[in-house]
């Protein structure tokens, strides 16, 4: 008898009770939720982490880019920038918008050619693109100006409700050397003029800095291009034998005249991807202070009173690759002193941040008239 009931109250206590399970779901529940909780929370930081990272590789490896070819500007062409100085390493004017004196007589403009004076030392011949003169829209311009409305011109695109600008240099290529797009340029070499073999200067490098959707389909996913050209200004017995003495270098070194511009006024090169917004200022000095113009305030100075230009600062509003902030960002950027506001139906999810620089000009000897 005592042996039944022990096997009867062992096959009672066998399994769980419908209350134990329950309190068992509910406790893994909650674990789990924690767990998930933890898992959202650690890649939500993730990719915000990941985005930062992203924007601080742009701004630390790409825009370098700009900084050493703004360095470069002006090299081996005129002792100062300004819109009336022919080869001026900031680019601003060709004779499609050249200044006028007092007297409503035409200056001289950046795309001249200060070698070849034709007899007049007071009118150095155009520098051309396609046998015309060089577009406005492919030059130096900011946001507040007209933009141009040709494929591949500077149409001022930009993702917030300020007009985007355009920086175009040049400069003499000081030894052989690789463009923007990545084609040769020839730095000094030797050539026969008027039968005597003499050192001429490197090739003139222009390049152009702005703001494009690389996908027409996508007109809000702009990028930061960077279109290049040369040309050359010396007259020589062959033009072939400066171009290419050695008929293993690159096509990009053919010329077949002077004064006119190649492979320039395309779409470009991508150099960097995901960019809101691109302006720059133009920087005087006047009275041992920095003063700073947009173009078009530039050139509505009186020709007499337009001071060289020492300087160019530039800015950037940067975004993320994807969308990671759960809640709205900021819908307002000040960039190089102007408060903008991101256009209508944008996503705000995105991490964005403004980037400043500042660069001397180097190759210029004469800093005040």
């Amino acid at each position: 008898m005592r042996i039944s009931t022990f096997q009867g109250y062992q096959e009672r206590q066998v399994g769980f009770t419908l209350i134990e399970l329950m309190v068992s779901l509910f406790l893994g529940l909650l674990v789990s939720a924690a767990a998930v909780q933890v898992y959202m929370i650690n890649a939500k930081t993730a990719g915000v982490q990941s985005s930062a990272s992203e924007l601080v590789e742009n701004s630390t490896f790409n825009l370098p880019v700009i900084e050493r070819k703004l360095r470069l500007a002006n090299l081996g062409l005129a002792d100062k920038v300004a819109a009336d100085q022919p080869g001026s390493g900031i680019v601003l004017t060709s004779s499609n918008n050249a200044l006028e004196d007092d007297e409503g007589n035409k200056v001289l403009d950046n795309f001249r050619n200060p070698k070849d004076l034709d007899g007049d030392p007071k009118v150095p011949k155009n520098i051309t693109l396609g046998d015309s003169p060089v577009d406005v829209s492919l030059l130096t311009r900011t946001g507040d100006q007209t933009a141009g409305t040709q494929k591949n011109e500077w149409t001022g695109a930009s993702n917030f409700n300020s007009k985007s600008g355009q920086l175009t240099i040049q400069y003499r290529a000081p030894q052989d050397m690789y463009d923007c797009e990545g084609r040769l340029a020839l730095g000094p070499r030797k050539v026969d003029i008027g039968g005597v073999q003499e050192t001429i200067d490197g090739q003139i490098i222009i390049e152009r800095f702005y703001l494009k959707a690389p996908d027409t389909s996508k007109p809000t996913e702009l990028s930061l291009y960077c279109d290049a050209g040369k040309y050359i200004t010396e007259v020589m017995d062959d033009y072939t034998e400066q171009s290419r003495p050695d008929k293993s270098l690159s096509k990009s070194v053919e010329f077949t005249a002077n004064n006119a511009i190649r492979d320039f006024g395309d779409a470009g090169q991508e150099i960097m991807t995901h960019v809101d917004y691109f302006d720059i200022l133009l920087s005087t000095r006047e009275d041992d202070q920095l003063q700073y113009y947009t173009v078009k305030d530039y050139l509505a100075l009186e020709f007499d009173d337009q001071p060289p230009i020492v300087g160019i600062k530039y800015g950037l509003i940067l975004r993320s690759n994807n969308a990671v902030l759960n809640e709205e960002g900021p819908s307002e950027f000040t960039v190089l002193g102007k408060t903008s506001t991101l256009n209508n139906g944008l996503s705000k999810n995105y991490l964005r941040t403004v980037v400043e620089s500042y660069v001397t000009l180097r190759n210029i000897s004469v800093m005040d008239d």
